[in-house]
């Protein structure tokens, strides 16, 4: 379970970064805000390239990998009955870095990678990423508006390990909540991909994360 949890804010610092937002594509929302709160389920597809793997990519200082996060809010709801829900992209550029684990992935000390896994699994990996969490969490793009005031932690969803994301608000946009309402339960698909992400990528490269549709939710 303790790897679980490093994964899990690996892949939650991967899915919200700080500061490094390319793009944000908002569909389909509602002319007028909803009454809160609105329910939805909650699921995303987060493809990386290049790939997670043990030994990385040989980059240069300073060169980018691209993560893209399609997410979907459906089978919205309110007091008052359904809403529409909407889908957003985000596409992010992730620098190179130099990689803490050379030793056991078999690289060089003062070389440059982009795709490390050992940088989601590891200690110092994790701990690298749960100092950036706090950063990630705020200003997240969700319809249209900006989600402020959030806390990370990691968790269980359902069956599945995953990330909980609570006492937001959703400032501006067509779904605003009330003060420190917003939640959002995701977790991880319990498939092979998942599975050999969270056991350092030793099956193979990784290129993409799932969320599960049928445990996740968001409360705006």
């Amino acid at each position: 379970m303790h790897t679980n949890r490093k994964i899990l804010m690996g892949v939650l610092a991967l899915a919200l970064p700080a500061g490094t937002l390319a793009a944000f594509s908002p569909s389909a929302f509602a002319a007028k805000p909803p009454p809160n709160p609105v329910s939805c389920t909650f699921s995303a597809a987060v493809n990386i390239s290049p790939p997670l793997s043990v030994a990385g990519v040989v980059s240069a200082k300073g060169d980018l990998g691209t993560t893209v996060i399609n997410a979907t809010y459906s089978g919205c709801t309110t007091a008052s009955g359904p809403v529409a829900g909407f889908s957003q992209t985000l596409t992010i550029s992730t620098k190179s870095s130099k990689d803490a684990n050379y030793k056991t992935d078999g690289n060089s000390k003062t070389g440059w990678y982009l795709g490390l896994c050992s940088g989601f699994t590891s200690a110092k990996g994790s701990k690298a990423t749960l100092k950036g969490l706090k950063k990630a969490v705020n200003n997240l793009p969700v319809g249209g508006g900006l989600l402020k005031g959030s806390k990370a932690s990691e968790g269980s969803i359902g069956a599945d390990v995953g990330f909980i994301v609570n006492h937001g608000t959703v400032k501006g946009g067509s779904y605003p909540t009330a003060t420190h309402a917003a939640d959002i339960m995701a977790g991880l698909t319990n498939d092979a991909n998942n599975t050999n992400l969270i056991g350092g990528c030793t099956a193979g490269p990784v290129d993409h994360i799932d969320i599960d549709s049928s445990s996740s939710s968001a409360t705006l």
